[in-house]
């Protein structure tokens, strides 16, 4: 059985943490202890992502991905349906999430798989980009992303203010999107012809927030709401872009554990 790269922290009622597609559990550490001061918050690398070994026997679904999720929760002691978030591919698997029962609510930011029918033909170039570039990490280049310009040119498609990222956290981020890369790339061949289906009957809270500078997950193409149910609440988040955590971490905690309390309301008064 494949173990996962975790960050755990917090005490309490657990929420998960979902990343997006090319990233990892590091990107949930700007809010990571702001929700940890409420919940005990598990962030995971999804197998092939991150630091979690990949699932290479298997064709990559998100039938799959849904399983091996159900199964590493319950070897970690965590009963479901819990409160999940998710951003980006994260989200769409968080949704995915509700729809079988294993989320008790979801806070879906900047979520993947609410396109018309496939991926949209520019988020299927912004990916292939950022998979070319990606390599220049191990390189002399990687020494480039100290300066705000640079930083500004590579990652200014996924987060609305790179100028703001240390080096560290820029190079990390680069760096999660080559590690994953083979895995990436047979998510994204699913992505390309799916879509997220089938949530219509969802009970559960479902909170959506994207980043109001958001140029991965558009409005005109990318959040099409038919297959979500009619409680589906919307969140916009000004001066975010597409992983928001980077940008404002205080508005994104405030805006999970928005999502999440209201879950615990409505059980409380059920």
């Amino acid at each position: 059985m494949t173990v996962w790269n975790r960050i755990d922290r917090g005490t309490g009622r657990p929420l998960v943490l979902l990343h997006g597609g090319g990233s990892s559990a590091r990107c949930w550490l700007p809010v990571i202890d702001l929700l940890a001061a409420h919940r005990r918050v598990i962030a995971l690398d999804f197998p092939g992502f991150g630091r979690t070994p990949a699932i290479t026997d298997r064709p990559f679904s998100m039938d799959l991905a849904m399983r091996v999720l159900a199964e590493e929760l319950d070897r970690l002691g965590i009963g479901t349906p819990v409160d999940i978030a998710g951003n980006s591919m994260g989200g769409w698997m968080a949704l995915e999430a509700a729809k079988r029962g294993m989320a008790s609510s979801v806070v879906a930011i900047g979520p993947a798989g609410l396109w018309a029918h496939g991926m949209p033909r520019l988020t299927r170039l912004q990916f292939r980009t950022g998979l070319v570039g990606a390599p220049l990490v191990h390189t002399p280049a990687r020494a480039l992303l100290r300066y705000p310009v640079v930083r500004a040119v590579a990652l200014g498609i996924p987060v609305a203010n790179p100028r703001g990222l240390s080096t560290d956290d820029a190079v990390g981020i680069v760096e999660d999107i080559h590690r994953s890369a083979p895995t990436l790339r047979r998510a994204l061949t699913v992505a390309y012809h799916s879509r997220f289906e089938g949530g219509q009957q969802i009970s559960v809270p479902i909170t959506l927030a994207f980043g109001a500078r958001d140029h991965m997950v558009r409005v005109r193409d990318s959040r099409f709401l038919d297959q979500l149910p009619a409680h589906t609440r919307q969140v916009v988040l000004p001066g975010c872009g597409h992983m928001p955590m980077w940008d404002d971490p205080a508005l994104i905690a405030r805006t999970i554990l928005d999502g999440i309390t209201v879950a615990s309301v409505d059980e409380v008064s059920a």
